[in-house]
């Protein structure tokens, strides 16, 4: 190599120099930086691949790779770091605090502030990096394409959930004051709409947050690739919004009014090839909106000119290759903890469907509930007991790794009945209930069905609680103390199951209940 370099000339040898001094400290980058993503997305993949809310995450990653080397292209010259220990501080920090996020993340993939966790470390340490390479023109610079990974990182569960059950009620009323204004009579009645023909419900597909989620990642990109000022930008995402809301009521207001014309069916005819025919009208706007709002274009300085400074690769050289060994050590020191706590599953239960119960049937799942929980096992049945109560019943099963499982718990029944109408009377919390053998937390509400009493029996097990005593059953898994307490113990999410039992008619809550043992115990058996 010395000898090719004294031959090739001074000047090309010097050229060569420049260019091992700058490959390597990039590689080095590129390959920590890369594990430390690659940990994130494998972390987030899960909820883009079971929720079908977050189904565009799969694209932010490659969109903000682009968005990165579409910056690079026209990077500003680097400057030295001001203050060059404020960032390695940053860095440390946020590199520190990846080990519990992997540590509780291992058992609940599901936990939304470990996401937002992980996802603002990623960004804290890939800035902070770029900025002891190039300084503040650029941190200025690269901002934007790390930040722009945040619009794939799944909102507060909260949150959602009151964006989503806001919209489905704004959409029904809109939905009930059309019907009324075309002649059809209709009322509404929380997010379900009657007809004099049945009832028609607003699912949470049709609140109208999926698309505004999507559309507020295209507006963000189409943004940034036309290079729009800060104000067209804001301009860009507030329209795009208003055209996800007013492309949702258009599509909603056609399945409406389809199902008041000709029944149910075709609501489930039309309602995904509407869904995806809006989608498309609102993202074409949003590309028209865009080339309306581009800039002229105009001539820049040169690219060499902006670069006329080297990078200071020594300043990251061991941040950076430091980061890369923490990484490795933290995820073997995770599966070394949860492998030599693995432990075998030994209360599972299985369900024997009442075939031989008095006008048993199957109930079909909804094909929006089936692409929203993204069961492995699982279905619905209804018949009537022996004193002639109707009953009904839903058990779903989800494999180990399976985090849609987990979905479940913002789709109870306190949650999702009131929506469609009834009125909770009381929840009488969670009892610990023997049935052959197997330890069943199983909680209990009565509703009002329209002056009728509605008792509803929910039962989640998700394989790592010990449900020993009543105490230990109500500390449901998903809070943040018995989250904790699952990664201590060293158990991975390992699947779940639910079941639940609705039964009309019973004035008291305790003939209830007793009717309810008495269907368990032909129901559950030990796995």
């Amino acid at each position: 190599m010395p000898l090719m370099k004294a031959m090739a000339g001074p000047a090309e040898a010097a050229r060569s120099d420049r260019l091992e001094m700058t490959l390597r400290p990039a590689v080095i980058m590129s390959i920590s930086l890369g594990l430390l993503w690659f940990e994130i997305v494998r972390h987030l993949g899960n909820e883009w691949s079971f929720n079908p809310q977050y189904g565009y995450g799969w694209s932010v990653p490659f969109l903000s790779l682009y968005l990165i080397w579409k910056r690079w292209r026209d990077r500003p010259s680097p400057a030295p770091a001001a203050y060059r220990y404020s960032p390695l501080v940053l860095i440390i920090l946020a590199a520190a605090l990846v080990a519990p996020i992997r540590f509780l993340a291992e058992a609940n993939p599901d936990w939304r502030l470990l996401s937002w966790a992980f996802a603002l470390s990623g960004v804290t340490i890939s800035l902070g990096i770029f900025f002891l390479i190039g300084g503040s023109p650029w941190l200025r610079h690269f901002a934007f394409p790390f930040l722009f990974f945040l619009v794939a990182v799944p909102w507060p569960m909260q949150l959602e959930q009151t964006i989503i059950q806001g919209l489905m009620r704004g959409v029904t009323s809109f939905n009930v004051f059309l019907l009324n204004i075309c002649g059809v009579p209709a009322l509404q009645r929380g997010n379900v709409i009657e007809l004099s023909s049945g009832f028609i419900g607003i699912e949470e597909a049709c609140s109208g947050v999926r698309s505004l989620q999507a559309t507020l990642m295209v507006s963000l990109f189409l943004g940034e690739f036309y290079s729009f000022s800060v104000r067209r930008r804001c301009f860009l995402v507030l329209a795009g919004a208003v055209l996800a809301f007013v492309c949702n009521l258009a599509r909603t207001g056609i399945l409406v009014w389809l199902g008041a014309r000709h029944g149910a069916t075709a609501i489930g005819a039309w309602h995904d090839p509407a869904g995806l025919g809006i989608f498309l009208v609102c993202l074409f706007g949003l590309w028209v909106l865009s080339l309306c709002l581009r800039p002229q274009p105009h001539a820049g300085p040169e690219p060499e000119a902006l670069r006329s400074q080297s990078p200071q690769w020594r300043h990251a050289l061991l941040p950076v290759f430091s980061l890369g060994l923490w990484l490795l050590l933290v995820e073997a020191a995770v599966q070394f903890w949860y492998g030599s706590h693995q432990s075998t599953i030994t209360s599972r239960w299985e369900v024997r469907w009442p075939r031989t119960e008095t006008s048993f049937q199957t109930v079909p799942i909804a094909p929006e509930a089936e692409n929203l929980l993204r069961y492995n096992q699982g279905g619905g049945s209804k018949w009537r007991g022996a004193d002639g109560r109707p009953w009904m019943m839903y058990f779903f099963r989800w494999l180990p790794g399976r985090t849609a499982a987990l979905f479940v718990k913002i789709h109870r029944p306190d949650i999702c009945l009131p929506a469609s109408g009834m009125t909770l009377v009381n929840d009488n919390g969670i009892h610990l209930l023997n049935v052959n053998g197997v330890h069943l937390p199983v909680r209990s509400y009565r509703f009002d069905d329209h002056g009728a009493p509605l008792h509803v029996f929910y039962c989640y097990w998700d394989g790592r609680s010990s449900y020993e005593n009543e105490k230990a059953a109500n500390e449901e898994d998903w809070t943040v103390r018995g989250r904790i307490e699952t990664a201590l113990r060293g158990r991975r999410e390992v699947g779940a199951q639910m079941l639940e039992l609705v039964t009309w008619g019973y004035e008291s809550d305790e003939a209830a209940r007793q009717a309810l043992q008495e269907q368990l115990g032909r129901i559950v058996s030990p796995g």
